[in-house]
């Protein structure tokens, strides 16, 4: 059974009649005759009778037409759809992102979005593991996700956003509180640490770059909260090392400007940016959140 079979066969149930659905067609009776019957032969029965002058559907035929219209309608209805989506007249993206820069980048970039592909629908997934994104967008579950790299899982486009400074949170009344040529990381190698727990992103890097600078932080909480690490340093519990943005420090976070002090050792950033699936972009609504992400994030 093939489409135009069905179109067929449907034009001559709605005409009653081959010679006028054959100019509807604009075909060849003959031709018309002859595709009406393979149609017969695919489902094993008779479509149509005569009875004297009027062609009238058989009871096979009374059911195939109810569902040949439906499909029929549902292929046309899928191409517009696609036309909507190629012209972003429509369609959908699904967007991971890290807490830490939803809270602070994504704003800007959906507002623009908004403004340029009104109809077009933006879905957010938020997570704190950034492994765990390159697996959703491997898996197609996500479109695209801005995370840390670098990227884990191979055969993923990735592109760098923005390189971040880390900074040290202290808590108010801290010695090391406003401090204004930044500090050392040797320096923290005795002080109580609040982080995240082993096996997050943020963590993994704050564990390395005490290690590059000769000592493993002592911490004496763990939480998969970035909001429950804010509430511990404002208690005084300790200290933590947070990428710039993670830590607040344009205002949100709930921290006065001097508990935030720069690091002054060498490389201690992170790297965010932007991984896809490259076939994710044949889409012209994920291409077009790409494009608008990176302008964003170059400005």
């Amino acid at each position: 059974m093939e489409l135009h079979q069905l179109r067929y066969f449907v034009a001559v149930a709605e005409e009653r009649s081959f010679t006028r659905a054959a100019a509807r067609l604009f075909l060849a009776q003959p031709s018309l005759s002859v595709q009406i019957r393979k149609l017969e032969q695919d489902v094993g029965a008779r479509l149509f009778e005569r009875t004297g002058r009027n062609l009238v559907l058989t009871a096979a035929g009374e059911v195939l037409l109810q569902h040949a219209v439906r499909a029929l309608a549902e292929i046309e209805r899928g191409r517009e759809r696609v036309d909507e989506v190629t012209g972003l007249r429509g369609g959908r993206v699904s967007v991971g992102v890290l807490p830490s820069i939803g809270a602070y980048l994504l704003p800007a970039v959906l507002a623009t979005f908004r403004r340029a592909h009104p109809a077009v629908t933006v879905q957010l997934v938020e997570h704190d593991v950034s492994r765990e994104f390159e697996r959703m967008v491997r898996d197609g579950e996500l479109d695209l996700a801005m995370t840390r790299l670098p990227t884990s899982l191979p055969g993923l486009g990735c592109e760098t956003l923005v390189r971040e400074p880390l900074v040290l949170l202290v808590p108010p009344g801290h010695p090391l509180r406003g401090r204004p040529d930044g500090v050392w990381l040797r320096e923290l190698a005795d002080e109580d640490f609040v982080g995240m727990r082993p096996g997050y992103g943020l963590r993994e890097l704050a564990d390395r770059l005490c290690a590059e600078a000769g000592f493993a932080p002592r911490h004496i909480l763990e939480t998969g909260q970035l909001s429950i690490v804010h509430g511990m340093v404002r208690a005084g519990m300790g200290v933590a090392l947070l990428p710039r943005l993670a830590a607040g420090s344009d205002g949100h976070g709930g921290h006065d400007p001097a508990d935030i002090v720069a690091v002054r050792d060498p490389a201690t950033y992170r790297e965010l940016g932007v991984v896809w699936r490259e076939s994710a972009l044949t889409s012209a609504p994920v291409a077009a959140f790409l494009d608008v992400l990176r302008c964003t994030a170059s400005t």
